[in-house]
């Protein structure tokens, strides 16, 4: 079993644009998919949806479209995207991922969940209420869920956003997603996933055959 650290954030639109390539990696059971929540909107980086950035959003939106068809719902533009009192939020959806995993959820599920969640249902996941329904869905204890929120809310949080930003300079990252295999001896060989957006089928092949060439 090969560990690949996945370098993401749950409010990252070319993170949502990737998910059908993480999705195909189930085809590859070779391949343990570890997580780390890179915190793009993450303490002072929290912002409310300006102008500009709004625009930019829908720019992007646009091209991660284009490129992979993954959707943007109008009930997403309507409902978050228009929201202008809405402050854009890493901290809650990553303290929901920790949290879901110690309850022994999938966070690669957890993680696409959210992204429908926001993207398509425009239903943000920075609300709380939102991430129990998830939970619910997915036959996790509501009470069970919030108590684990709970817990990893603030400082544990604020420690894994640390952590991952450290394994994206060791990766040589530059963004999210990024996605790099770790080798035996603790080397890793970064994924060129940007050239197989939207290409599921040939994105697997190639990750098979890098596979093959880690020790």
């Amino acid at each position: 079993m090969k560990t690949l650290h996945y370098i993401m954030d749950p409010q990252c639109g070319w993170c949502y644009a990737a998910a059908p390539l993480i999705d195909a990696l189930t085809e590859l059971t070779a391949v343990d998919i570890k997580l780390h929540g890179g915190g793009l909107f993450s303490g002072a980086n929290k912002r409310q949806l300006s102008a500009d950035f709004h625009q930019q959003i829908i720019t992007m939106d646009k091209k991660i479209t284009g490129l992979t068809g993954q959707v943007f719902s109008p009930t997403y533009y309507s409902q978050v995207l228009e929201d202008k009192q809405r402050v854009v939020d890493s901290d809650t959806p990553i303290a929901a991922l920790l949290a879901a995993q110690s309850l022994g959820v999938d966070p690669v599920l957890m993680l696409h969940q959210m992204q429908i969640t926001q993207f398509v249902e425009g239903r943000s996941q920075s609300d709380i209420s939102n991430l129990t329904a998830i939970v619910s869905e997915l036959a996790v204890d509501s009470a069970a869920f919030l108590n684990a929120f709970t817990l990893f809310n603030g400082e544990k949080t604020a420690q894994h956003i640390n952590n991952s930003r450290n394994m994206l300079h060791l990766v040589g990252g530059n963004g999210f997603p990024t996605l790099a295999f770790e080798h035996a001896d603790g080397a890793f060989t970064k994924l060129d996933h940007g050239s197989y957006y939207g290409q599921p089928k040939q994105w697997v092949a190639y990750v098979a055959r890098v596979l093959k060439t880690i020790d």
